[in-house]
């Protein structure tokens, strides 16, 4: 099965094309330079952004995959979660493309792609990840962080949940206090090492709740009364360790409520995506837990597959569209910003 995904649901224009499971071309048009005097996304900026790359990505998307749109079975684009303008951007442009081309359409749950994004493949000769289910998946990017039992593909218990920020948004949060500028995440996992993740104690959120939910608030409020009454040169002065030190506390707080949840559901699998798994040092940590549990873990095998993209979102539809999944009424499909699995 040919298909033809669209993400725009926060501020990367992405647009890939399937065959199967088989990434034949994942285009990502990233929008980090244009937000970062803002230290942050603004929506409408995204959404413009969108608007003006979505139609030139399409078509490099299909230029790679030496396909032509009369070879594409189906369209695939990300209905939420994310950012309502920039979803709506793709949605439309998907729904035009499937009026004027007769093709099926689906609508993907972003979160279920980042769970998903572990069964892609680059190409034909790779061999298919043993995935044995239940699964229990870890999501963790800027707008999200949840830990979902995946009881089969399509079935999905979330079990855990953020109760305020997402890790990457605690990061970037902390780096903002630093003074370090947009995205913090990627700033912040340079400086950490080679500081010292022990210079300031900072709180595990929850650790005596017995549920698997996250909270990185508090946190982010702890590490900003320890530095408050800081001078800059100070801050300069201590960059390393103060990075080392948020970056851990999230990992810690990351780690110990996968590592329980493991111990309670007793998967068989377990399962890693999201931006944030994009750290080498937390992927490293994920690897030494699975290591102790004794459990086999797989993340996407490409650091650009853990952050948004299209091939993602392609990867839910190729198995929606097995379970006959599709729009039903494609001019009415809308987005659903927060779209739950």
């Amino acid at each position: 099965m040919k298909i033809l995904a669209i993400d725009t649901s926060c501020d990367d224009t992405c647009v890939a094309v399937l065959n199967d499971n088989q990434i034949l071309s994942n285009v990502i048009s990233s929008q980090t330079n244009l937000h970062h005097q803002w230290g942050g996304i603004v929506p409408n900026i995204a959404k413009r952004a969108h608007l003006e790359f979505i139609n030139p990505i399409y078509e490099t998307a299909l230029k790679r995959s030496h396909l032509t749109i009369d070879q594409i079975d189906c369209i695939a684009v990300t209905q939420g979660l994310g950012l309502s303008p920039c979803l709506g951007v793709g949605i439309d442009f998907a729904k035009k493309l499937a009026i004027k081309y007769h093709k099926k359409l689906i609508a993907v749950n972003h979160i279920e792609g980042h769970i998903l994004s572990n069964f892609l493949k680059n190409n034909r000769n790779q061999p298919q990840r043993n995935i044995i289910f239940p699964a229990l998946a870890l999501t963790a990017s800027g707008g999200h962080t949840q830990l979902v039992l995946v009881n089969k593909i399509g079935f999905y218990q979330v079990v855990g949940q953020t109760l305020d920020d997402a890790a990457g948004e605690a990061l970037d949060k902390a780096a903002k206090l630093m003074g370090l500028g947009y995205p913090g995440g990627a700033i912040i996992e340079q400086l950490s090492k080679t500081g010292n993740e022990n210079f300031l104690k900072l709180p595990l959120p929850l650790k005596e709740k017995k549920n698997f939910n996250f909270s990185f608030s508090g946190l982010k409020t702890s590490f900003y009364y320890q530095i408050k009454d800081w001078g800059e040169e100070k801050i300069i002065k201590n960059i390393n360790d103060l990075s080392a030190s948020f970056q851990s506390a999230v990992f810690n707080s990351l780690i110990s409520k996968f590592k329980n949840a493991a111990i309670h559901y007793q998967p068989k699998t377990l399962l890693a995506g999201g931006g944030v798994l994009a750290n080498l040092a937390l992927r490293s940590q994920l690897r030494s837990l699975a290591r102790e549990l004794n459990i086999t873990i797989f993340m996407p095998f490409k650091k650009e597959l853990n952050t948004d993209n299209a091939a993602m979102i392609g990867m839910v539809a190729y198995y929606k569209a097995q379970r006959g999944e599709y729009v039903k009424n494609i001019p009415s499909l809308d987005r659903s910003p927060r779209l739950s699995l």
